[in-house]
């Protein structure tokens, strides 16, 4: 009896709790619906104006009351050819009220790198110069005599030209420096005293003078040479002389 006494007191205050909370979710819900109705009221969402020209994208702004604008510098992209549209903002889906303003920017293509100029430089040192640059090493060729000691002489591709980040890049360097060169004179039937005079004040290296005995023959006269009279010849060259004793 008390059961049902219980049942009978609170069964009409829980349906009472039930329509109230019903009433009150429905007035969030038409709430919530209004306040989107009138923020969005007089709005337009942005579309999707990446990867158009120009010409379709203004036309696609002008349908919906927006106005397209230009950023002159344009962005690097590899996913959207050169000259169409790969930026813009405010991003598509974007609610803006009607004659508002969308900023884009034209496509560059993909980022490019001008190759350093590292002509003359150490080999060390155009290495980090092209990989502070965003490039990579591959080949090393050297010559010899070609410039100063331990320079780059070229690099493939050309020093200057335009390339793509990571691109792979050749050096051409100089092993040893460049050297003067003479034709050898005729040394032959000078007295050696002379000869001494004339490296001294060229700068040549005299090497070992082999004496020779030859009847007939004042002493101290030069019978043959290394390097023969007539071959290229430089300072780093060393000549030899057979002497009259």
């Amino acid at each position: 009896m008390a059961d049902a006494s219980l049942r009978a007191r609170f069964t009409p205050m829980i349906g009472r709790l039930i329509i109230a909370g019903f009433f009150l979710l429905t007035a969030g819900v038409t709430g919530w619906f209004s306040l989107v109705y009138t923020v969005h009221m007089g709005t337009v969402s942005v579309p999707e104006l990446r990867g158009l020209s120009d010409q379709d994208a203004e036309q696609q702004a002008h349908d919906l009351g927006l106005v397209v604008e230009y950023n002159e510098a344009g962005v690097f992209s590899t996913t959207v050819a050169p000259g169409l549209l790969a930026a813009q903002n405010p991003l598509p889906g974007f609610h803006v009220k009607t004659g508002s303003i969308v900023r884009v920017s034209r496509s560059l293509g993909g980022e490019q790198i001008q190759v350093p100029s590292v002509r003359g430089e150490s080999r060390q040192a155009a290495i980090r110069a092209l990989e502070n640059a965003g490039l990579v090493i591959r080949g090393r060729a050297e010559v010899f005599g070609q410039g100063g000691a331990d320079s780059v002489l070229e690099t493939e591709p050309a020093i200057d030209s335009t390339v793509l980040p990571e691109t792979e890049i050749d050096l051409l360097t100089n092993r040893s420096p460049a050297q003067p060169l003479w034709v050898m004179p005729s040394l032959l039937s000078r007295s050696l005293s002379t000869v001494r005079r004339f490296c001294s004040g060229h700068r040549f290296r005299l090497g070992r003078i082999h004496e020779v005995d030859y009847p007939g023959i004042t002493p101290g006269l030069v019978l043959r040479q290394y390097p023969p009279a007539g071959s290229p010849f430089s300072r780093s060259d060393i000549i030899t002389l057979w002497v009259s004793r």
